[in-house]
């Protein structure tokens, strides 16, 4: 089992690192110090976003690079984006506890110029991500957030809660299972929920992210953690240091102008 130890890892696992790093660092300093920061993905900035949210007591010092440090706060202020402006980026963006007034953050997201794989698919796999947790979690905090790199071809989206774990939403069920387990038995369908939910959940965003989309997924959930690439699949148990109390889920994928086919890639 993997513990984050090797030193190439995926980009996507790389940049929770660093958010664990400076985590890490501000546990035992009081500082969140980004002083060696020279680039922000929101697998970084979400779970930053948190910490800073709840931990108000912390000091941050912010990137020596102007353009970076401006590019931290215009994604964090939560600012009130409008989603009829074209934009390649979806600041960072708080959910409501009320499911019924995450309509409006939804069209936030799908504002991203391009749809990437088209609106069915990519509407379809957003939905999925803030359903899951409604369904599943139950959060003080949940935020989402998305970047498009245009030069590198990509789009980076990211959704993140301080909630109950998969685990936990599991282990209220009646399964026991360690962290790492219930996120590969969230995958292949197992559920909290005594109904079959639309979709299959957590497998189905992987299946449609990486076959459909081409793309990478990462999920990080109490002291486990699974990255897929393809056909490939790393199962992590995670330190003290490393764990996320709560769940993140992100994923990377090719800005594709093709059309993807949502109904070969779900159980619908």
């Amino acid at each position: 089992m993997k513990l984050f130890m090797v030193v190439h890892h995926p980009e996507l696992v790389l940049r929770y690192r660093e958010f664990a790093n400076i985590r890490d660092q501000a546990v035992r300093t009081g500082v969140v110090d980004l002083k060696k920061i020279k680039f922000l993905t929101p697998t970084t900035i979400l779970p930053l976003s948190i910490m800073l949210r709840t931990e108000r007591h912390l000091t941050l010092v912010p990137p020596p690079d102007p353009d970076v440090e401006n590019y931290l706060w215009c994604m964090m202020r939560d600012h009130g984006y409008d989603a009829l402006n074209k934009s390649t980026y979806l600041p960072v963006v708080g959910l409501s506890h009320d499911e019924e007034q995450s309509q409006p953050i939804l069209k936030k997201v799908y504002g991203l110029a391009g749809d990437p794989g088209g609106k069915n698919a990519f509407r379809y796999l957003v939905g999925e991500l803030v359903d899951n947790i409604y369904q599943h979690s139950i959060f003080e905090n949940a935020l989402i957030m998305a970047q498009q790199y245009k030069r590198n071809g990509d789009m980076h989206l990211c959704i993140i809660d301080d909630g109950i774990t998969i685990a936990g939403s599991l282990r209220d069920s009646g399964m026991p299972l360690d962290d790492d387990q219930a996120i590969v038995d969230a995958i292949e369908g197992a559920s909290s929920k005594k109904e079959k939910e639309r979709g299959r959940g957590l497998g189905t965003t992987m299946s449609l992210t990486l076959k459909g989309y081409g793309g990478s997924m990462l999920v990080v959930s109490g002291h486990g953690a699974i990255y897929c690439d393809g056909d490939n699949q790393s199962r992590y148990r995670l330190s003290d240091m490393n764990k996320y109390e709560g769940t993140l889920i992100s994923m990377k994928m090719p800005l594709t102008v093709e059309e993807v086919d949502l109904y070969e890639h779900t159980s619908l």
